[in-house]
């Protein structure tokens, strides 16, 4: 069972999963271990495992709690506590597909720049339920990029961004103290990948094949208007965490402009403009403490689409 990598996937969803282990068992090389913490799912998850169980190290454990409903970041955290001590930590998901040289590519990597202190990304693309491809992110534009430029790319809309892409060293996660919490784990990945980022001294790129992110309908918080005052709270302390983790960084414009697309975003195409007043303050006063002007802006801008929302 010794192996440089832990493929560990925090499971709860049946739909996906032989697709997803379907896309482990096809790599090109086998050293890694699986490991799938069931979250107490009502779905028989065991029975699809139990057919991979000759096609790769694996190792299945049904937790007795249902963490991940109100503590997702927690979930991941004891899925990663089922791992031995592999230096390299692939937080993968239990619908999406990897490149078929995935795991090579990991290890080749990690021949070049080690297996501690290192943070890699594979390039993203999203998939429908089918499998159908809708949209890439752009080629990478540097071999290797800093978690404030990432957050850049990320907050001004320029890439997606999903857990399923990275693949971190465990010393670089342990002296992290594991991932920043929100609410429903909403922005926990982005400020987590950052942070991880500059402890690493970046994001090296994995050229080649992308892993493919699965966003289907009812199947993903993304697409679903029931938890928009949990995603709107968790915006604002991702801003939050922002303004005071890179308190350096408040005068950016490049910053202020990022910021400015970003909540439009969350507000028009994640919340699809449900969202009160007080959702709509929530996040300008979070943005207020980089940028008083375009929290003002924004609050100016959208404060006629919350009261239209409040009178219906």
């Amino acid at each position: 069972m010794d192996s440089r990598l832990a493929i560990v996937i925090p499971a709860y969803k049946s739909r996906f999963l032989q697709a997803t282990l379907d896309s482990i068992a096809k790599q090109s090389c086998k050293d890694f271990v699986v490991y799938i913490g069931d979250d107490n799912s009502p779905q028989n998850l065991e029975e699809i495992v139990g057919r991979y169980r000759n096609e790769f190290p694996l190792v299945y454990h049904r937790f007795e709690e249902n963490m991940g409903r109100n503590d997702l970041p927690g979930h991941w955290e004891r899925c990663i506590a089922l791992s031995r001590n592999e230096p390299l930590i692939w937080l993968f998901s239990d619908d999406d597909l990897m490149p078929a040289d995935g795991v090579e590519r990991i290890l080749q990597a990690a021949a070049v720049h080690g297996d501690t202190r290192v943070f890699f990304r594979f390039p993203l693309s999203l998939v429908d339920a089918e499998g159908h491809l809708f949209r890439s992110n752009p080629p990478f534009d540097a071999d290797c990029i800093s978690g404030y430029h990432f957050l850049l790319d990320k907050l001004g809309g320029k890439i997606s961004s999903a857990a399923c892409e990275y693949v971190f060293s465990r010393d670089v996660y342990t002296e992290a103290g594991g991932f920043v919490k929100f609410p429903l784990a909403w922005c926990s990945d982005d400020a987590s990948w950052a942070r991880f980022a500059d402890l690493a001294g970046g994001i090296v790129s994995l050229y080649g094949q992308p892993v493919c992110w699965r966003n289907a309908e009812n199947e993903n918080i993304s697409n679903s208007i029931v938890y928009n005052k949990e995603k709107a709270k968790a915006t604002a302390l991702f801003v939050d965490w922002i303004a005071r983790y890179y308190s350096d960084r408040r005068d950016d414009a490049v910053l202020h402009c990022a910021l400015k697309s970003y909540i439009k975003t969350i507000l028009v195409c994640s919340l699809r403009s449900v969202f009160d007043v007080a959702d709509l303050w929530g996040m300008c006063r979070a943005v207020w403490q980089i940028s008083p002007a375009v929290a003002s802006g924004l609050f100016a801008k959208y404060l006629f689409r919350a009261l239209r929302r409040k009178g219906k």
